[in-house]
This record gives structure tokens, sequence and C-alpha cells, in this order.
């Protein structure tokens, strides 16, 4: 009842300013194009054209990926496994860049590609709401094309995107079988909520009444969507999944200030602004991303929606990374799909003011509390050091509290294996999504403690009903980090803190203070990509790109040092190449008390 109550607060709270909408106010909405592009926005972006290289660059981008489709066939209803997110995907890329290119060139023949896409999709038997979040994205792929090209759009097209809209997309959320989504604190909530607000307002004065209804229904349910920002904005699921859900977030926000004039004050929400923070400093200096939960190991990206963030927040230095990206690497764009909309964000901001952002250390608490340092903004050598607590129990989480990512001289010297691709295990008849202590995820290599670099009594899984807690944090320039309270995720300890910090020179300390309950042997793991050497019985030497580090224990006597291979454990286990791991392991008397101590240092 407790929870309930709160939920119905915050519902109260959203919607305290704004009187439920009517189908009178859905047919009087402004016309066509009315979902995300503002007034000025072509003129914005061909001006970014003349002026920022970094705008002229993805615009070429999305020209060529629009050139590669304008003869090939359109898509086609073909399921990946349980899935047809892939093509819900490329539909929606296919038609909103098209549909850019015409709005920014006036040549009909993108319109006519787009055109083609969506009465391809709208032809499809259904969008598979087996699988709900496919149709989340195809009716926002259909809705935005409408949207933009509705002047363009023969009458009959119109009417045919139109339907497939309301009877494949809108109607489909009000099956009792589907609803589902509306109840869930996670990305699906956003997504189908986006996906749904938009393809409602795109259609609203056809159908003023389901409009009207679907839109109100999104706006009751997105806050259980935000409610893993809070209170200072870790996404939870991690940064692929802040990437996913955030954008149907933002797009969500966008389609409302643009067709109603007004947001409910959705981006208020705790923590969601402050998420910006988050994913800038996620992302260390190599490129690469802290990829808790499931999220994976790439290489570098550009997230460019942080270009929406740093506009709202007028805070350009959120996006002084990927303008600096821009300028020199490849072109990997995150959530690649939606660069029609990145473009028009980024063409909004003053990038005049971008500037490094001013704060080496950030920290947040939340369901996953955890701490970042980096060296500086400026140079792929910089120091990056990241750790976290929290809980397995999470949407998408794996057994990875107490974890921690180490970068030193351009290398990643602790690193995290990242996901598995999903349909590689459920082909396999893995039970991927049940998240109780006995569940089959748990077996996954990648997703269990033992591939962490972490601790492990008696090489045991975590307790997953257990959450790692942040405790107190070092904030000064001899020492940044955190300690995390671990008792309540290690079975066999009655107390268990983890300490992990750096120094000016960038060693790596973490101590790990701990009483047992039993007889037991704890294991400290670190995984990395590193050569391994055992140099001594407390000292094992890592080297990579002419780098080495020296990994000592400290404290206390009897440690046993050890290299693991990461050879997958079972025929569905993802091969690990180029990894290990390394560690120590000490024997524990029961009801006595230990500190392990274990120091990472650069040999310059």
């Amino acid at each position: 009842m407790r929870k309930l109550a709160i939920i119905f607060a915050l519902i109260f709270c959203v919607n305290l300013s704004a009187q439920p909408l009517s189908p009178q106010q859905m047919q009087s909405l402004p016309l066509h194009p009315r979902l995300i592009l503002r007034e000025g926005d072509v003129q914005r972006v061909h001006l970014a054209l003349q002026n920022e290289p970094g705008v002229e660059r993805l615009w070429d981008y999305l020209l060529r990926r629009v050139e590669r489709i304008m003869d090939a066939p359109v898509c086609r209803r073909e399921k990946t496994g349980k899935r047809l997110l892939s093509v819900s995907r490329e539909v929606l890329e296919r038609v909103w860049n098209c549909s850019l290119a015409y709005l920014l060139t006036g040549d009909a023949e993108y319109a006519a590609r787009a055109e083609a896409e969506m009465l391809a999709a709208s032809a499809f038997e259904d969008w598979n709401p087996s699988h709900f979040l496919d149709v989340g994205e195809m009716t926002a792929a259909l809705a935005l094309g409408y949207d933009w090209l509705y002047d363009w759009l023969p009458e009959q097209s119109r009417h045919i995107i139109e339907q497939a809209i309301i009877n494949k997309g809108l109607l489909g959320a009000e099956k009792e079988s589907q609803m589902w989504f509306y109840k869930r604190a996670n990305n699906w909530n956003q997504v189908c909520n986006g996906g749904f607000v938009m393809g409602a307002l795109a259609i609203a004065d056809r159908e003023p009444e389901l409009a009207a209804k679907i839109v109100e229904k999104s706006l009751s349910s997105i806050v259980l969507g935000l409610k893993p920002y809070a209170p200072a904005g870790v996404y939870p699921e991690g940064y692929s999944y802040w990437s996913y859900g955030t954008w149907y977030q933002v797009l969500m926000i966008e389609a409302l200030r643009t067709a109603l004039g007004d947001s409910r004050g959705l981006e208020k929400s705790a923590g969601f602004l402050q998420s910006a923070d988050f994913m800038n400093y996620m992302v260390a200096p190599s490129g690469r991303a802290f990829n808790f939960s499931d999220c994976g190991n790439s290489r570098p990206v550009q997230n460019l929606l942080l270009a929406w963030f740093a506009d709202e927040c007028h805070n350009m230095g959120l996006i002084y990374r990927e303008t600096e990206s821009l300028k020199q690497d490849d072109l990997r764009i995150m959530e690649r799909r939606f660069l029609s909309v990145a473009i028009l964000f980024l063409a909004r901001c003053d990038m005049s003011s971008v500037a490094p952002p001013q704060r080496n250390f950030w920290y947040a608490d939340g369901k996953q509390p955890l701490f970042v340092y980096r060296g500086g903004w400026d140079s792929s050598d910089d120091v990056y050091l990241a750790a976290k607590g929290g809980s397995s129990s999470i949407s998408h989480a794996h057994m990875d509290a107490g974890s921690f990512i180490y970068e030193w001289g351009g290398v990643r010297w602790s690193c995290d294996l990242g996901s598995q691709n999903y349909y590689s295990l459920e082909s396999r008849g893995v039970k991927l999504w049940g998240m109780t202590q006995e569940s089959q995820r748990w077996d996954v290599f990648r997703i269990n403690n033992l591939s962490h670099s972490t601790l492990s009594v008696d090489d045991a899984k975590h307790l997953c009903a257990g959450k790692a807690k942040m405790v107190e944090v070092y904030d000064s320039p001899m020492r940044y980090g955190a300690t995390f309270d671990m008792s309540s995720v290690l079975d066999g300890l009655s107390r268990a803190e983890r300490t992990i910090t750096i120094d000016g020179q960038g060693c790596v300390t973490v101590e790990d203070d701990v009483t047992a309950e039993r007889a037991c042997s704890l294991r400290w793991v670190m995984c990395t990509p590193a050569e391994a050497t055992i140099v001594n019985r407390r000292t094992i030497l890592l080297q990579s790109g002419g780098r080495r580090l020296r990994i000592e224990a400290v404290a206390p006597r009897g440690v046993e040092p050890f290299i693991l291979s990461n050879d997958p454990p079972h025929d569905y286990d993802a091969p690990n190449k180029g990894t290990c791991r390394v560690g120590f392991v000490v024997k524990l008397r029961a009801v006595r008390s230990a500190v392990l101590k274990v120091m990472l240092t650069p040999e310059v």
C-alpha cells in the first residue's frame, strides 16, 4: 500500500498543473509538422552546416546512409528469434533520415523513399506485439515520418499510415495482455510510452478521443519510467540502456512541447537532467565506457543525445568530449537510428561556449551507487578509476557489486567483459530473465560475479537480495574514492567493506575489511586484457602496450596469487579472447576479521 501511495503521489505531482486532455484539444493542435521540429530548426541546421565541421560531417554521413538505401529493397517482416526489433529500428532510421533529407534539401526522392518504407511497414500483418518494444519503436518510426512529410504525402498514403499507427500501434496498448509495460520502471516504459505519445499526437486530429486517452495514460505511467534516475542521475541499467530509454524520454518531452506547448514538467523529475553528468563521466579517456550491467564492451562512440541536455541545462561542457570526438574519431554514433533528430539538437547548441567539464571527480548514490575519477579531459593517457556498489536484483544488472574499471597510460588494466548477445543465449535455451537467486541468468559467465573485478566467498554467487551501499566518499587532492558496504552481498561474511581509492600519482588501493561468519576462502579478482605474470607470492605484473602495472597484496600474510583463464565454462557462453583474471586468495578463520589490501602501481 505504501508503494502505491508513493506512485500516486508522484503521478499527482507531475500532473498537478494541467487539466486532463480533451478530444477538443486534440483537434486543435498545431498543423504538421508538430513533432520534435521547432520553428527555426531547419534554418539552424543550415547555419550549422556552414560553421560547424562536426555537424557537416554528421550530415554528410546521414546522406551517405540515405543514398545507400535508395535502390535497396524496403524492409520486410523478418523476426530474429522472438523479436522484430531490428526491423523496427531499421525502418525508423530509414524513414527519419529520409524525412530530414527531404526537409533540408527539398528533394522529393527522399520523401518518396520514406513513404515506401512506411507503406511497407503498414502492410505487415502486425508489429510483433508479443515483444512490445517492437511495437513502440515502429509506432515512433511511422509517427515522425507521417508528421514531417504530411504536406508531401498523398492522401491515400496518409490514410494507410494513419490506420497502421492506430490499429497496429496505439490499439495494441489497449489490450489487457499488453498493458503491463505501463507498470514497469525501466526502459520498456519509456520506449513504449514515448512511441505511443508520438503516434497519438501525430494522428490526433483524426482520432482525437483515442489520442487524448493514450497521451493521458502515458503521462501517468511515465512517472514510473522516470523513477530510476532518482535521486542523483545514476541510471541503474547502465550506460547503454540510459541512451535507449532516455532517447525515448526526450522524444516524448519534445513531442509534448511542440504539439501541446507543455511537457508537464517531466524533465524536472528527480535526477533526470543530472543523468547527463552520469553519462559524461561514464566515458573513460580511452573513449570506452564503464560498461557495468548489460552494456557492451564496444569501441568509442559519440553520444549525441547529450546535445539536448547541453541545450536544456545551458551547460556546453556536456558535449565537450562529443565535439572533440567528431573532429578526429571514426563516426560510431550511439543509437545511430536517431541521427536525424540528433543533428537538430546539436544545431540548437551554442558551440562557441563548449569547454571541458570543471570537475574531475564525480559520485552519486541510488540503486547503483558509483564514483568516477579521471585525471583530465584532453588525453587518452589520462588516468581513470570508476567503481560501483549496487545490487544484481535490478533489471539488466550483473553480479558486479564492488567492481571497478581502471585506465592508465592509454591502457584499460581492469575491465568488465560486458554483456552477451541475448539471442545467442535465448537460442540455446538459457532462461535469461529470471532474477531470483537460483535463476539460470547467474550461470552465464559474463553475468555472475566470478568474471568481475570484485570479491567472492568460496567461489559462490553474490546474493541477489543484497545491495552494496556507498557509505563514505573521499574527495581530496590526495585521495579520491569511496567505501562500499558489501556485507549483504557476500554470504559467509558478517562484515565486508570495500574501499577503492586513487592518489595523485594514479596509484589505486583496494582495501577489503571483512569479518568471516565461518571458515571460508576469500577470492580477490581483477579481470584484465593485459599479459599477466606472477612475480612472487604477493606480486603480479601486468604488461600491455609497452606499459607495466604492478599488483601487490600488501596485507595480510598468507595470500596465494593466481592467474585464471576466461575460457567459457558453458557451450552457451561467449568467448573472451585476450582476457584473463588475476588476483589473490586468502583463507579466513571463523569469526575472525581481516584486511586484504591490494595496491595497483603504474611502473613509469
